[in-house]
């Protein structure tokens, strides 16, 4: 009778497994938050870092919850699933599980618990964690579209009114900005000579666009990256990855704009689409 019981229980734990690699495959994106409820702040001992940077290594879209999502994530939030990690921490003994949930709050993948009795809390959430990343690993996650999450979405024709007068203005406060930070001079210049303010410039290479999954990546004619641009709500604005710069449209031209913490450097791109 044991055996019997035995042998059920393990056609079920496997059973469930299947299950959530199956359900976990049906979402494009993992949304990261910038604090867990166990912790006292955001990103405390980096955990929040942490799962950032394995979700990725495994394979996942990872974002962090305050970026500027992908677009057809804004037009369908169900694409993504919610990243959160559950404490159940002992004496002596750091344990934790990694949660995904859907758009609906319904959990859809738990993590068998990753352990630590090191003593040092930075030292045993660090080894938890990574320690229940291992099981995520082992999913060996890979994005298959489902009709069903996807017929979830809002066309942009759809699109409510309040979210297209947000991106107005939201464009709006882009462009004065750029009017504040820019002469009348370079505003007026169309040549391809460096104006006379020195945070504008001209870069003369010829870059080349191609298509990614989430944007564009530009390259030089040698084949070389040069800047992977990331997609914004606007189809004309462009977070660079890696670095404190956007890309925009402007007149025709599109000028990349650099924020190094004491100035703002605009560049006029040679980009052939």
């Amino acid at each position: 009778m044991f055996k019997k019981f035995l042998l059920f229980a393990i056609l079920c734990i496997f059973s469930m497994a299947s299950f959530s690699q199956n359900s976990v495959n049906d979402y494009k994106y993992v949304i990261v938050p910038n604090q867990y409820d166990f912790l006292d702040e955001e990103d405390q001992f980096q955990l929040n870092s942490i799962s950032h940077f394995l979700f990725n290594k495994y394979g996942f879209i990872a974002l962090k919850e305050d970026e500027i999502f992908p677009e057809d994530l804004m037009f369908n939030p169900c694409l993504a699933l919610k990243s959160d990690v559950a404490d159940k921490s002992r004496t002596f003994k750091t344990r934790l599980r990694i949660e995904l949930k859907n758009c609906k709050g319904e959990l859809i993948y738990f993590s068998d618990f990753g352990e630590s009795f090191e003593k040092k809390y930075a030292i045993a959430y660090n080894k938890a964690l990574r320690d229940a990343f291992l099981h995520l690993e082992a999913l060996n996650y890979k994005y298959q579209p489902n009709e069903t999450i996807l017929a979830m979405g809002t066309s942009k024709s759809e699109a409510s009114k309040e979210e297209i007068e947000k991106l107005k203005e939201e464009l709006a406060a882009l462009k004065e900005e750029k009017n504040n930070q820019t002469t009348p001079e370079v505003v007026v210049a169309e040549t391809a000579e460096t104006v006379a303010d020195s945070t504008t410039k001209t870069m003369e290479t010829l870059l080349f666009a191609q298509k990614t999954d989430g944007g564009f990546q530009l390259v030089d004619k040698s084949s070389k990256v040069v800047m992977v641009l990331l997609n914004t709500r606007n189809p004309e604005v462009f977070m660079v990855q890696g670095k404190n710069a956007m890309v925009f449209k402007e007149a025709g031209a599109w000028v990349l704009s650099e924020n190094d913490g004491n100035q703002v450097t605009n560049t006029k791109l040679n980009i052939k689409l």
